[in-house]
Order: C-alpha cells, then structure tokens, then sequence
C-alpha cells in the first residue's frame, strides 16, 4: 500500500516551511508549518500565541537566559577557544539555545487542535544539516567541571547523542551537565565518543565522604616541605651535553668513560620519565633551551601530581650537590608527600583529571620503607590498579585518541598514560596471580611512535632529536613486551588454561614454543642500545629494569613448562577435628612406616623431553644470574616496583629446579644455582631484592628436607660437598 501525501487545508498565502522564496518564520519553520503572513509582516500563529516572531523586530529581542550570539563569542572567543570567562559559564544556569544548544521540546505541540504539525509532515526524505565545525580544545584543562566517558551501553546513548548540535567547542550545554563531543569520531569501526562534562559541586556531597581533614592548606604544606627553589631542582630535565652519539650507543657508552658520571644530573625528568613518561613536559614549560621549570608552573600544577614527583624525585637527590647537602642532615619528607598524594587522589576521584591518573601510577611505584621492603604487597595494591582501570575507563583512556578534537600535548599525553596503565595492569597481574582488568576487546589505542614523545617546541638539532628517539624506543619496547605479558598470562597462567595445561605436557610446550618465539622476536627488533649481550650492566642505565623484564618473562614460560613435568601427590585426608579412633590410628602407623620412596615426585614425561626442557630452564635461570651478578651493587636507577616480585619470583623459580630435579646431576646443577643466586642477592643488599632473599632463605632457615617431600637423589644433592 503507497502512502499519498496528505493535503493541506491552508491558503495559498501560507509560507511552506521549506521554502526558498518566502521563508516562514523561526518558529514555524521549528515546528515544521505554514506560515500565515498578514499585512503587519506578522505571522498569525505567532500572534495568536503572543509569542515573538521573526516578521517582526518588535518581538524579535531574545528570549531571557538564551545566549546571543555576541555572548557566545565573548564566551568562546573569536577562534571557537574557551576563554576564562567561558570556563566560569559551565558553572553559571542558563537555558541553552542556537546551534549548539539542547533541542527544547515544545509544549505548544500537544495543543495543536487542528493536528496542523501532522498535516504539514512532508513525505520525502531531507538530508540532516551540516554540524557545526568543532574547535580543537583541551578536555582536561577545563576548570571548575570534571569529564567522564559516556559508554556504548550507558544510560545516554552515543548514538543517540550523534544526532544532537553541538556548538563550536563540541558541547551541548544543559544546566551544571553538559555533553561533550569527542571530535573526529565516528569513523569506519569507531563508535561515537561523548563526555558527560559535569560542575564540580555537583560532587562535594561525595567529595566530603571520602575527604580526610586538614587544618592547613595541602598546597601550603607542600611548600613548607619542599620549597619552590628545591622542587625545580627535584624535577630538572638535564639534558646530555656536549656529547652527539649514535642512538646505539646513547644509552650506555658514556658511563663507560670518566667523564659519564658527571654528565648525568638525576632528577625527575631525567631519571624516572624515561621509565615512566606519564608527564606532559610541553605542560610544564620545559624545552631544550629550557630545563628547568618555572615557579610558576609548580605552583599551577594540581597539588597531588606536585607532591607525587617530589617524592618520587627524592631517592635520586644524592646526585645534586644543592639537594645532597640540604638532606644530609635531615630526613626528606617523602613519608608526608606520598601521605598527601593518597589523601587527595581519594577526595578527587569523584571528579577526576588526568593529573589523578598521573599520581596514582606514581604512587604505585613508592619505594618502600624500611622493613617494608622484605614483606609482601598487600590487597591494597592490587585495588589501587583496579581502581585506577576504573578510572583510566571513565576519562576514555581505553579509546584511541588521534582523531579526537583534543590538543597534541593532551592526546600524546592520553596515549603514553593508557600504555603506562596497561602495563601496571599485565606486569601485576602476572606477578601476583590475579586476572588482569583490561580485557583485550576493551580498547583500541594504536602503538606508540616517537610522534607520542615530542615536545611541542620544535627541535632544533640533531642531538635533541637523539635523546627524544632514545627516550621514546625504551618505553615503546616496554610496551610491546608488555603485551607478551598478556598473553603469557592468558596463555599459561589464566584460571581455564592453568587447570587444562598443568598436566598436559605436550600442550603446554606447544603453547610454551609459540610464546618463547614471539619473545625471541620482540629481542631481535630492541634498538641495538637497549641490548646487554654479554655485556656488563652499565652503573645507572635506564634498560637494566627493561633487560631483567624480559628475563623474567622467560622465566614465567619455562614456569608454566616444569608444572606438567612431575605429577601431583594424593591431596592430604581432611577430617574436622581430631579422633583417637581406631581408623586413625592405623592411618597415622602407616603414614610413618611410609618410605620417602613412595612419595616422590613421579616424572610424567620421556627422559629426553624431559632432560632437553631442564637444561633450557637452567640456562634460563643461568642467564638471569649472570646478569643480577653484573648488575651494579648500587642499583641507583629508578625501577618499577613490581620487579621486587619479580626477583622473588626468581627465587621460587630455582627452588623449583631443586624440588623437582629428576636425576642426581639436575638436582646439583640446580643446588649451584640456588646458592650463587643467594650470593648475589646479598652482594647487591638492594631493598628491591630483600623479599626474594626471605623468599630464598626461609625454606633453608628450617631446612628443606623439613619442608618439601624431596626425592632420595634431591636430599643427596643437598647433601653433596661441592
């Protein structure tokens, strides 16, 4: 059945709503309808209504609350930028209107007796109007509101919110919540991004539950614990000078010679940025002709993140002449600092910024404090990631940003803290034995490139250009290799692949050659400055913490190949509380007539497998003790805090060579292993390494006879006079 267009009643006076020649006016164009004009140059349906009408000048004064488009320029400014006073209009009430306002629904509809907005329906098919072109604008920098990522399946539906006019800057004002549009997406394969750009106040009531009380300033007390003059020496961006080397040989070659030492100013920029570029250098006014922060910077720079680099800073103090002396004598206030960074990340997590993100990673990677060192961590860490996923989530962390209408420091910025996170959460994930939070099909943020490590001062010589391609290939190796992480934990150590492949061995070495290869390859692409070979560890080198990462990966693989090598024993008899009946008494005789005999470890593979696999996972365990042992005994480097499990990981690792030694000779080659790795852990005496040196000495403190079933050869082994 065809559907006719239906005929209209109207005079041919009437304006149709589309016309060219005689446009209706505003509101009937709004709402679709003839315009009925009279002599007065009037609309009729406007004066029946006694509302204003575009005919006539009398009636045409904007309506209370609705911007002119005069205000919206002195709100946005000329170039589409949020001025100051645009930033304070987010937190002021007023009724959106124009081509970026909030699409009004009109009450007047309902009381159309003649069904005059259903008659004047027109049959074909128009195209939408063009958007309104959209203003390149920081995301985060906007003050007073903060910014949260609408999800494909949230309450506001993105591509519903597709179809709305945002204005120059993206955003669709409401009254204290607004909409924002991402920019330059959706593409082919992207979904439409949108913020739900909320005022601040909106949050105090949650603020306050989780707010810690304070009598004092938090920015105050940073400045009395840190002065301003100290805090730009703590953040130095000191680069090389005077020296212009192949990238091959930049990372190490020059704390080779005398000269090396004195070159190297260790500050935050220079010594943990590197390892962890979580910071915008463009935002603190730092360039290669300037080093050195401004006052005015600091003290512009949100009091959290502020505190988080002057702790972070502070182990590395001894390499300033000005810094050493004044903590000679006095304890560096690190303690407070880190105290200070946790107490406003929790009240500012209800209305979170990039610089919430910024301090959150740093703070995961405090060192610890005296006997902390030597204690595991606990849930708390574990959560802290979680809660900063959660976070990452909620500012679109997880999406890429290239595209977006987001200023270039912003989006390098976004990019280079979705790839620090993403690693927290794999490295972590693996070393503590928890399934990771981001999910593989969650994100889509491409691989870093130098393009994600630039300053927006241009670089004006080739040594500048040298430092920023060295600084940006180690974190982009990190990165890759972070990804192995992920799938050696989704390949061997996930809940559904542990429970199948802990007793299939031909599977698990199948699974263990596919990821050794993509490990081999991911070496063979490292910059030829990053590789050790079988080199000594240079003092202070920033790829000693990336070389032990990609030992200890290796050392997960062969992890995951020696639990199918042996069979697991009978689980113990449970029972629910003591008996002195018969039956337990016969079971308690037989227990301990038992030889140790009956209860070894029963090999469930070939010798020649089996003998081929040991000798690859001793060779492992050899390299990571070659390489502990070339390692400076003052590892003054800035290192993720996590490698302290990782060096207990080790630990656990040679103990297992021990414990499940097949043959007399396994078992002594494993006993030399162990004992060498003990001696390095000592010569090091680094505070990184205390909990692997517990984890190795608390089974020898009792003995290990005493706490593992070890074969008849193990406890010769043990025994054997070397």
């Amino acid at each position: 059945m065809e559907c006719s267009p239906k005929v209209s009643n109207h005079r041919d006076a009437g304006r149709p709503y589309r016309s060219k020649r005689h446009p209706p006016c505003d509101q009937c164009r709004r709402k679709k309808l003839r315009c009925e004009a009279d002599g007065r140059k009037s609309c009729q349906r406007c004066q029946a209504r006694s509302s204003p009408c575009s005919f006539n000048p009398i009636h045409s004064s904007p309506q209370p609350g609705i911007p002119s488009p005069k205000d919206q320029e002195a709100q946005y400014g000329h170039n589409g930028m949020t001025s100051p006073a645009g930033v304070d209009a987010y937190t002021t009430p007023h009724t959106p209107a124009g081509p970026g306002s909030a699409i009004n629904f009109d009450s007047s509809l309902i009381n159309d007796p003649a069904g005059e907005f259903l008659i004047s329906l027109q049959p074909e098919f128009h195209l939408p109007e063009r958007p309104t072109p959209q203003a390149i604008q920081t995301l985060d920098g906007l003050k007073g509101v903060s910014s949260q990522l609408i999800g494909a399946s949230g309450e506001s539906d993105p591509w519903l919110l597709r179809h709305c006019k945002f204005d120059a800057n993206g955003l669709l004002l409401f009254h204290q919540v607004h909409f924002r549009n991402a920019g330059g997406v959706p593409r082919d394969e992207k979904i439409p991004v949108h913020f739900l750009v909320t005022t601040d106040e909106l949050y105090e009531p949650a603020k306050e539950t989780t707010k810690y009380p304070n009598v004092i300033s938090r920015r105050d007390e940073v400045n009395s614990l840190v002065s301003l003059e100290c805090g730009r020496r703590l953040v130095l961006f000191a680069p090389l000078q005077g020296y212009i080397l192949p990238i091959d040989k930049m990372l190490w070659l020059i704390h080779t010679t005398g000269k090396g030492a004195q070159l190297i100013h260790c500050r935050f920029m220079k010594f943990v940025f590197p390892t962890l570029p979580i910071i915008s250098r463009s935002r603190l006014g730092l360039t290669y002709s300037c080093n050195i922060p401004d006052a005015e910077m600091l003290q512009n720079m949100p009091v959290h993140l502020l505190a988080a680099i002057y702790a972070s800073a502070q182990p590395f103090t001894k390499f300033d002449e000005h810094l050493s002396i004044l903590n000679a004598y006095n304890k560096p206030p690190t303690d407070r600092l880190w105290r200070i960074v946790f107490e406003i990340i929790m009240e500012e997590i209800h209305t979170p910024h990039l610089a919430v993100m910024q301090a959150g990673l740093l703070y995961l990677h405090k060192q610890h404090q005296d006997n902390q060192s030597a204690v595991a961590d606990s849930p708390f860490m574990w959560s802290l990631v979680g809660m900063l996923v959660g976070l990452a989530t909620s500012l679109g962390l997880q999406l890429e940003c290239r595209p977006m209408g987001l200023p270039a420091w912003e989006r390098r910025l976004r990019r280079r803290l979705w790839w620090s996170l993403y690693a927290e959460d794999k490295w972590r994930s693996l070393l503590m034995g928890r399934p990771p939070y981001i999910r593989h099909d969650e994100w889509d943020v491409t691989e870093l490139d130098d393009d994600d490590f630039c300053l927006d001062a241009p670089v004006s010589s080739p040594n500048n250009h040298i430092r920023e391609t060295a600084c940006a290939l180690q974190f982009q190796s990190f990165a890759r290799l972070s990804c192995l992480v992920d799938e050696v934990q989704h390949s061997l150590f996930s809940l559904r692949a542990a429970q199948r492949l802990s007793s299939n061995f031909p599977e698990s070495l199948q699974t263990a050659r596919g990821l050794l290869a993509k490990l081999k390859e991911w070496y063979s692409h490292l910059p030829l400055g990053l590789r050790h070979h079988d080199k000594p560890f240079p003092p202070s080198n920033q790829s000693n913490c990336l070389h032990f990462a990609y030992i200890l990966l290796e050392v997960f693989i062969f992890r995951g190949l020696l639990r199918p090598m042996v069979r697991s024993a009978a689980p113990p008899r449970l029972f629910e509380e003591p008996q002195d009946s018969l039956e337990t008494m016969v079971d308690d005789y037989i227990a301990e007539i038992l030889s140790a005999d009956e209860i070894d470890p029963v090999p469930a593979i070939d010798n020649n497998t089996g003998n081929a696999v040991l000798k690859a996972a001793e060779n492992c365990a050899a390299t990571m003790l070659r390489s502990v042992l070339r390692m400076p005994c003052d590892v003054s480097a800035f290192w993720f805090s996590w490698c302290r499990i990782g060096f207990a990981t080790v630990s656990s690792f040679m103990m297992l060579l021990v414990v499940q030694a097949p043959s007399k000779e396994h078992a002594v080659r494993a006993r030399g292993l162990v004992d060498m790795w003990r001696q390095a852990l000592v010569r090091n005496s680094c505070p990184m390494m205390d909990l692997a040196l517990v984890r190795l000495n608390g089974p020898h403190w009792m003995g290990l006879t005493r706490n593992f079933f070890l074969p008849g050869h193990v406890r010769e082994a043990l025994e054997y006079d070397q």
